[in-house]
């Protein structure tokens, strides 16, 4: 007769597989489904005597096996020791305990992961606010007042965005660091895109010979005023064309003095070009102090222009005075510059890099 197992007698036995065996009362079954079908020749339990067989379950390991296993497993994925209590904590847990701690964690990382945003869909700009990127980044590097070229030009044409929010940069983008790093990138490839656009044209118009031209034939010398016309022409839709910028005798004196900037860099040399002109600038104002002097100073670069590169045949200084209304655009970057209106800070720019 074979000897039942308590629970714990079973616990306590070696985890060995070991081969299922029929109890007193599947025997005595058997038998009476072989005496009562002795064809059969063989004993062979009926579908209703079958009964599973009994799983062995794992021996819980003691306190110290359990240590002892999170300390090599903490060594081994080199885990901090946050994570290392943890992992000491649940090897301690009943086995169904376990299942159900892991089964926790998945659902907490999930959730983790579904709060997370891929890298190229953080923040999208709207063509609305692409648009007046556009448009205020070309006005801010062709006024004849800019300060500078970098970033004198990135704060002024950020601060305008922000005093209009209906375009798209609204607080909550600004308060976002990723979304409002988003805008500034834009900002300032724009902005980069354009100055490559301008140096271009400065040094095609100075009749230097182009170094991809196997025949080395020099260009055509351009003068102040188609070199303007060059530089600042706006390319893209009829919206983007009806802001192009109204030329005056200012913006040909500023002309000038980025063509004379340009033509007295070293040949050869890997100064920085805008970084040269913004230093010049910069020295100017503080030279001439006084509005007559600093624009008596431009008066004088622009006459040597003429007298170096000549002047247009078809128009005149006094064809492009002053007087010239500018675009509402142009108004409102020129009084930006100016400080008659106010543009917010940026401080967040200093972080965009």
């Amino acid at each position: 007769m074979a000897v039942r197992l308590t629970i714990a007698e079973q616990l306590s036995r070696p985890t060995q597989p070991t081969s299922p065996t029929l109890s007193a009362v599947q025997l005595a079954d058997n038998e009476q489904t072989s005496s009562e079908d002795p064809a059969r020749g063989s004993l062979r339990p009926s579908s209703q005597s079958v009964v599973p067989a009994m799983v062995i379950g794992f021996k819980r390991a003691n306190d110290d096996d359990a240590a002892e296993a999170s300390g090599r497993i903490t060594r081994k994925l080199k885990l901090d020791s946050k994570d290392s209590e943890l992992l000491a904590l649940a090897s301690k847990m009943p086995l169904q305990e376990q299942v159900l701690f892991c089964i926790g964690l998945s659902l907490k990382t999930m959730a983790t992961v579904n709060q997370i945003q891929p890298a190229d869909a953080q923040f999208k700009l709207s063509d609305i606010l692409k648009g007046k990127i556009e448009i205020y980044t070309y006005n801010a590097l062709v006024s004849p007042h800019a300060a500078g070229y970098l970033e004198e030009c990135n704060c002024i044409v950020l601060g305008i965005l922000r005093r209009h929010p209906t375009w798209g940069l609204t607080a909550a983008v600004v308060e976002n660091p990723t979304h409002y790093h988003a805008v500034c990138s834009h900002v300032a490839k724009r902005l980069n895109d354009k100055r490559r656009h301008i140096k271009a044209a400065i040094k095609s118009s100075t009749g230097i010979v182009d170094e991809a031209d196997p025949n080395g034939q020099p260009l055509e010398v351009m003068d102040i005023v188609k070199l303007v016309s060059h530089a600042t022409k706006v390319k893209g839709s009829t919206g983007m064309k009806a802001h192009s910028v109204k030329i005056t005798v200012q913006l040909l004196a500023r002309f000038a003095f980025l063509r004379r900037a340009f033509v007295e860099l070293p040949a050869g040399s890997s100064v920085d070009y805008w970084k040269t002109v913004d230093k010049q600038l910069q020295s100017i104002r503080e030279r001439f102090k006084d509005q007559p002097k600093h624009a008596m100073f431009f008066k004088r670069i622009l006459d040597n222009d003429l007298e170096q590169f000549g002047a247009n045949k078809d128009a005149t200084l006094d064809d492009f005075q002053s007087a010239v209304p500018l675009t509402d655009v142009q108004t409102e970057v020129e009084e930006a510059i100016a400080g008659i209106i106010t543009v917010p800070t940026d401080d967040e720019a200093d972080n965009t890099e």
